[in-house]
């Protein structure tokens, strides 16, 4: 049977002093008399290491891409390295060379000093050019640049004060297309930016197609991150990539994939080699011209009616089949179903122009609020105010003072009786009409409307008021007059005054 041996606790306490004499004879034990050196210990006598200092010629920390940027340290033999050789490299010496856009950390390393480390910040060189995106030429599918019932309008040039000089490009919808012509000295290899803004992040893949010279480009990785999302964002500068430029003219084309994208204000050309930059600014294109009032026209379901264009080659194209046809080529309009529907008239070289059609059942009367069917003024001369928005053809009239009288004179193909309906909104909740009659008169070939007990309350939205029964002659005059404040200096808007035949 074997014994068991112990050692005594004041031999076992010898030999761990022992241990800890071994180096040099000094014991590294804490004051405590513990055996174990403290994490305090360990970070006392790392803390008494000396840190390496580096320096650059006038304390730079900035670099341009592609130039050099000697570093110096205050110790011999250190070793250097880069946080990311993409961004910049180090040579043994300590010699960085930028490489791309980006910060990244510098390294020196001694054994027995704590490492030194400077953070250089890679940025782009001045452009070769800066272009105004205003010098595209601007491509509508529909005709406008109107998105969510606001927006520039004919072009898509928009005032936003955070870009430069306070103006952007925006609005395009899906199928638009934005292309700017540049011309080069030489040909040469250069980076194409630009600087844009929005209230969204987005990939560049999935907003827009890009082309130079016919080739498109790969956007994969291409991204706008947005820093605000109420409409305070800044205009930031997004790389489309390297490319090749051909000595003459460049043609950078954006084709829209979807309505909302962000912004474009400045487009940058960055060439790597000797070259002269210059814009060329697409020709100035006028509009199609329509005559007064032909921008609206309504038809029943079943009849025609011809848009009334004075251009000539022009091409007609309908928003809403469903509700009303053209004739690509005459401007024929034929009613399908009751609605409404946006013709485009568009032409090579030319600003799109547009007539909004309403189709109305058989015999069926609707006035624009806004028509100008007729001359329609304040009764002191000043022209009728209207509010552009989602209305039923195009504009609310609004802000109407006591007093003013709106006249309006149209046919009917039926003489007879008709049920009459108005729409508008009254968006002022301090003036809830709650008997039209003492706020308004409306008289059909001089005959009152009852309007007494008529009610027009607050809401966001199109409210319809069925105004009774009213006779129509062949031809009519019918006025509506403002006396009293529930519709005078209000947010009351008048949309639309609607009759049908009565049964």
């Amino acid at each position: 049977m074997k014994k068991k041996f112990v050692l005594p606790l004041a031999a076992l306490g010898l030999m761990v002093a022992l241990a800890g004499c071994q180096d040099g004879g000094t014991n590294t034990s804490a004051a405590s008399g513990s055996g174990t050196p403290t994490s305090g210990s360990v970070a006392a006598s790392s803390s008494k290491m000396e840190q390496i200092k580096i320096t650059s010629a006038n304390n730079a920390k900035t670099m341009v891409i592609g130039t050099t940027l000697q570093l110096q340290a205050d110790k011999d033999g250190v070793t250097w390295s880069t946080a990311n050789a993409d961004i910049a490299t180090v040579s043994t010496s300590g010699l960085v060379e930028a490489k791309a856009l980006g910060s990244v950390k510098i390294t020196a390393k001694k054994e027995g000093f704590k490492d030194g480390t400077i953070t250089i910040e890679v940025t782009r060189p001045a452009p070769t050019a800066k272009i105004d995106w205003k010098d595209a030429d601007h491509y509508s599918v529909d005709g406008s640049y109107t998105r969510s019932n606001r927006g520039p309008g004919d072009t898509p040039v928009y005032s936003k004060s955070q870009a430069d000089g306070g103006e952007c490009i925006g609005y395009q919808g899906t199928g638009d297309k934005e292309t700017l012509t540049f011309t080069s000295t030489a040909a040469v290899a250069a980076e194409l930016t630009s600087s844009m803004g929005s209230n969204n992040s987005v990939n560049l893949a999935d907003v827009w197609k890009i082309k130079l010279n016919g080739t498109e480009l790969n956007l994969a990785g291409k991204r706008y991150e947005s820093d605000d999302s109420s409409g305070n964002y800044t205009f930031q500068e997004v790389s489309f990539g390297d490319v090749n430029l051909i000595q003459g003219d460049n043609v950078f084309e954006i084709e829209y994939l979807v309505d909302d994208s962000p912004y474009l204000d400045n487009f940058y050309v960055y060439a790597k080699a000797a070259t002269t930059i210059t814009s060329k600014p697409a020709a100035e294109k006028q509009k199609i011209a329509l005559p007064e009032g032909a921008d609206k026209l309504t038809v029943a379901i079943g009849a025609t009616a011809t848009i009334n264009c004075t251009e000539t080659g022009v091409k007609y194209t309908s928003s809403n089949t469903d509700i009303a046809t053209v004739d690509e080529n005459t401007g024929v309009v034929t009613g399908v179903a009751k609605g409404s529907a946006t013709i485009t008239i568009s032409k090579d070289g030319m600003i799109p122009n547009r007539v909004t059609v309403t189709v109305t059942n058989p015999s069926e009367v609707i006035i624009e609020a806004e028509s100008e069917s007729t001359l329609v003024e304040y009764t002191d001369g000043a022209t009728v105010p209207s509010y552009k928005t989602s209305s039923s053809g195009g504009a609310y009239v609004r802000v109407l003072p006591t007093g003013t009288t709106l006249t309006y004179t149209f046919p009917a193909a039926n003489a007879g009786n008709y049920n009459l309906t108005m729409t508008g909104r009254n968006f002022s909740r301090d003036h809830e009409i709650t008997d039209l009659s003492q706020d308004a008169e409306i008289k059909i070939n001089g005959t009152a409307v009852n309007l007494a007990g008529k009610a027009w309350a607050y809401a966001t939205s199109n409210q319809s008021l069925d105004l009774g029964t009213v006779t129509l002659a062949a031809s009519n005059t019918m006025t509506f007059k403002v006396i009293g404040a529930e519709v005078a200096d209000t947010n009351f808007m008048l949309d639309s005054f609607i009759f049908t035949p009565a049964a």
